[in-house]
């Protein structure tokens, strides 16, 4: 399609919602340039236009705007590499961060986001070091939000779906550092601001249920037990509506865990078994042993 309408499809968007240039713009591009690819007068690079449509809670499905061969390499590497974060593999993790750092050697500092996003993730995960991770992710956020301290949320802003994965990812190594305060208000906020402006999408579809089980779990560690039964609840009403069942057994099994602890034994041990039952049938004997084992500790039954 001619640029002109990812121009006027952008501003319309805006306008409809309400949203200043400045704040779509924040961190991804001057208002100036947002500006000029409104009105069609500036072509957009892929990794900018996608960040701007996500400002705006929503996803690129209608657009494409690769300049060169180039930045379609570039940005399919990266897609890559942020599959390879998401499904765990160090190894694969550690190769494409060195494909990536060369192919963004002479990019601006946005194409580096998601790189230096991988390297918090490998520093934590591999070599366990949190210091690094967390200055790596830092470092990542403040590209397109310098004026984050890592630790108040900044509700007055706009977010795309990298900078949710990003503040997810520092919730998670304050958890783990036992700061459990400050990682339930931070993902507390990426929940909210979900579900009040992000249409429905597959990335959302993606990242709610992740913010939802990493409170639920939260929420147990600090002892609330109906906050914990209310996230994993939400969590599994999105997860059965859209399809998307990653995270649907840790939600169930979160779920008959809050049951039990607020001692509704009989619906506690119908999640229960529902988890442990799905566990099983992914394979996942160890957690099937963990959930067994927890139940004939904490509860007045077997499952």
């Amino acid at each position: 399609m001619a640029v002109y309408v990812v121009g006027d499809f952008l501003r319309e968007t805006r306008l409809r919602k309400g949203y200043t240039q400045e704040e779509v713009s924040y961190g991804i591009c001057t208002t100036a340039s947002l500006s000029r690819i409104e009105n069609g007068m500036q072509k957009p690079g892929r990794i900018i236009l996608e960040k701007l449509f996500e400002r705006l809670g929503t996803e690129n499905n209608l657009f494409d705007s690769f300049v060169s061969r180039e930045e379609m390499e570039l940005y399919t590497e990266i897609q890559t590499l942020i599959r390879n974060v998401t499904d765990g593999d160090l190894k694969k993790i550690e190769e494409q961060i060195d494909i990536v750092e060369k192919l963004t050697q002479n990019t601006s500092e946005l194409e580096r986001q998601s790189l230096f996003w991988a390297k918090g993730t490998l520093a934590a995960q591999k070599y366990g070091n949190k210091s690094d991770a967390m200055e790596w992710l830092l470092k990542a956020i403040h590209i397109t939000l310098p004026d984050f301290n890592g630790k108040n949320p900044l509700r007055n802003k706009l977010l795309t779906f990298d900078e949710i994965t990003i503040i997810n990812s520092i919730a998670v190594r304050y958890a783990e550092n036992e700061d459990l305060l400050t990682a339930i208000q931070l993902d507390m906020w990426l929940k909210e601001y979900m579900e009040n402006k992000i249409i429905d999408g597959k990335m959302k579809t993606t990242k709610y249920p992740m913010v939802v089980y990493n409170l639920s779990c939260w929420f147990e560690d600090k002892e609330c037990y109906k906050e914990e039964l209310e996230m994993a609840e939400q969590g599994i009403k999105l997860c059965v509506k859209y399809g998307n069942l990653a995270l649907f057994p840790k939600l169930v099994l979160n779920k008959g865990s809050a049951l039990a602890r607020l001692g509704d034994h009989e619906n506690a041990r119908k999640y229960l078994h529902q988890a442990v039952t799905i566990f099983e049938a992914m394979g996942r004997l160890e957690i099937v042993q963990q959930v067994t084992a927890w139940c004939k500790k904490n509860c007045e039954f077997e499952i």
